[in-house]
């Protein structure tokens, strides 16, 4: 009896294990490759504390099968580092601050033109929130303006954000009166240059500004990569699901599906060309953005490269950045030159989009 015990918790341990690694494997081979392992990168926070537990768990009975799991969470101990944060770091702290800069990044979905938030006059409390921070650069993701209602036109926010004077906007749609729906940089200092970096066959963009900070050049990096696009249908599939799906309920799961598949594929392609901009960049950079995916991922791992996440440098927590309907994951990010030093970042629960704002504060010149 006591073999056929040990060898059902040995099976136990194992397939716990496996199922870890294989989630934490999702950071290494591309969906455009294998996009079904993909999905699996969305439970390795689980499943890492599920590890962890059962390794404390074998100590306690001092069964030398807690090795299994205590080599499979040190393995996979970094991308736990990117996923929760247990001390964040203040920049108030420090004794001899460099060039401090302050950096926002928000998803805005369109100012909530279309009034998805349900709170009454959300496009001037998000300015106001933006602008109470006070951040020395502004990256918009899902930037909006049009010529009505008056509180969208580019006059009344460029009267709104008159404290800064320098600013690159890029559209992926634009309307009449040199309106329309893309990206925004806003910086208190000089912007030298600024381009636009489209994808082949998508909505979604990057863009870059040069800017000048007392002397330091840096290059800024706003990107958009590919949204999974659901729809309050697929929405409302997800919400209805039981044990006895409909036709109609496995029509939508189909549907669903075949958006998921797409985005992962795309935002992996996206990924891979948008590394190569930020690697031939000629100054030390800084990217902000929506990237539509996880810590444990192939668009994280490809698009941090040797760059820092500001998150992992002075974050807290899991840091969820999502907003809806679904689970909260972190999906939105600060990541700097690795010659930069990042503290204070922070998630900003106010509810005027799907997304919540970041910010964080870099210094350009740390002092050793």
């Amino acid at each position: 009896m006591k073999k056929i015990i040990r060898s059902i918790s040995l099976t136990l341990v194992s397939l716990t294990v496996l199922a870890l690694l294989i989630a934490m494997m999702t950071a290494y081979i591309s969906p455009a490759r294998l996009h079904i392992l993909a999905f699996a990168g969305f439970f390795f926070p689980v499943l890492w504390i599920i590890n962890l537990l059962l390794a404390i768990w074998m100590i306690l009975r001092k069964r030398w099968l807690f090795l299994i799991p205590a080599i499979a969470l040190l393995i996979s101990f970094q991308h736990w580092n990117n996923s929760f944060r247990v001390k964040s770091r203040k920049s108030e702290a420090l004794e001899e601050p460099g060039q401090m800069i302050s950096v926002l990044s928000y998803n805005t979905r369109m100012f909530d033109y279309y009034k998805h938030s349900g709170i009454a006059g959300t496009p001037g409390l998000a300015f106001d929130f933006v602008l109470d921070k006070s951040p020395d650069i502004i990256s918009f993701q899902e930037y909006f303006t049009k010529l009505k209602p008056e509180e969208f036109s580019p006059t009344a926010i460029a009267l709104k954000f008159r404290g800064y004077k320098y600013k690159h906007i890029e559209y992926v749609e634009t309307h009449k009166g040199n309106t329309g729906y893309g990206l925004a940089i806003f910086s208190k200092y000089p912007i030298s240059d600024g381009k636009a970096i489209h994808f082949d066959q998508s909505r979604n963009m990057t863009i870059y500004a040069d800017i000048n900070v007392n002397g330091t050049l840096i290059r800024v990096f706003n990107t958009h990569l590919e949204s999974i696009g659901f729809m309050d249908n697929d929405l409302k599939v997800l919400d209805s699901l039981d044990f006895r799906m409909s036709e109609s309920q496995k029509r939508g799961l189909k549907n669903i599906s075949n958006k998921l598949t797409r985005a992962l594929r795309t935002r992996a392609n996206q990924a891979e060309a948008l590394a190569l901009h930020i690697a031939e960049s000629p100054y030390p950079v800084i990217v902000c953005g929506d990237f539509n995916d996880i810590p444990v991922s192939y668009v994280y791992r490809t698009m941090r490269g040797e760059l820092k996440d500001a998150f992992t440098e002075s974050g807290l927590g899991f840091g969820g950045t999502y907003n809806g309907r679904l689970p909260s994951f972190r999906i939105d990010y600060i990541f700097h030159d690795p010659g930069f030093q990042s503290y204070d970042f922070k998630k900003h629960p106010v509810k005027y989009s799907d997304h919540f704002p970041i910010t964080a504060t870099i210094d350009l010149q740390p002092k050793k």
